[in-house]
């Protein structure tokens, strides 16, 4: 048995305490982390491999950054898509001693500036990195490689993936191009185990800091867990560890996992 949790969890540092009762209480075989908000110098390396986690990172200051904890050492770690002048760390790959390639990301939000509603950059930018990461991940099936693709995809798929979808239909979140590169990387030969095991409508995995989004149930489903199409019968619990939401000092995202039977 193997259980996987993915989790934004919105600056490590400031979420150490609930990671770590996370992975008390769970102990997942691995932990794919977004929004880490940190660097190599200032990641608590330590305080995790005490708890019986290897930690592998691709940081950066203040912003973005994503880990992947491993109760067993991890290789070949990979932490850029493409080319990019000023990088930003939402990648990284790493492979298991069994041969599994697995994958954080944090895709990008997309949405302009407060400032500026009308310059397309950041949207552009998501639409290229979406692009990319639909590429890397067709040529790694191509080759044969068994994958675990999750983290926080910033795409509201469906309607009734977000409480009221007429107020974000120009959100970057939600638009149509977006979901079109989305759809793209769903065609290829793997299954989103969240999906698969939670088909009900209005199932969330993130609720905002403002509005009372969490008291009043105001949430969206922004995070996903996925696998070879093969590995669908391996499957056998995956869901969102909603009640995390509710703890104290804990991100706006809730954990999502998966277990498989191999």
């Amino acid at each position: 048995m193997q259980k996987i949790i993915s989790w934004n969890v919105a600056s490590v540092r400031a979420r150490m305490s609930a990671l770590t009762q996370l992975l008390q209480k769970e102990k997942p075989d691995l932990m794919l982390l977004q929004e880490i908000k940190a660097e190599e110098n200032n990641f608590p390396f330590f305080d995790l491999k005490t708890l019986g986690y290897n930690a592998v990172i691709s940081g950066q200051k203040s912003y973005n950054g994503v880990a992947i904890l491993s109760k067993t050492p991890l290789s070949d770690i990979k932490t850029s898509l493409f080319y990019e002048e000023v990088p930003q760390a939402r990648f990284i790959q790493a492979t298991t001693p069994n041969g599994t390639i697995v994958i954080s990301v944090y895709v990008p939000n997309g949405n302009p500036p407060e400032k500026d509603p009308t310059d397309k950059t950041k949207l552009v930018y998501k639409l290229k990195w979406m692009d990319a990461l639909t590429q890397h991940v067709q040529d790694l099936l191509n080759k044969g490689q068994n994958i675990v693709l999750g983290g926080d995809f910033n795409v509201i798929e469906r309607d009734s993936d977000v409480y009221n979808p007429e107020s974000y239909r120009t959100n970057a979140l939600m638009l149509p191009e977006v979901r079109e590169k989305y759809a793209k990387l769903l065609s290829l030969p793997i299954v989103n185990a969240i999906r698969l095991k939670n088909p009900e409508p209005h199932t969330y995995s993130f609720w905002d800091f403002q509005m009372g989004a969490w008291s009043r149930n105001m949430g969206m489903l922004l995070d996903a867990l996925f696998v070879n199409h093969k590995n669908v019968p391996q499957i056998e619990k995956a869901g969102i560890l909603k009640e995390v939401r509710g703890w104290e000092k804990t991100s706006d995202h809730a954990p999502i996992y998966l277990t498989l039977n191999n």
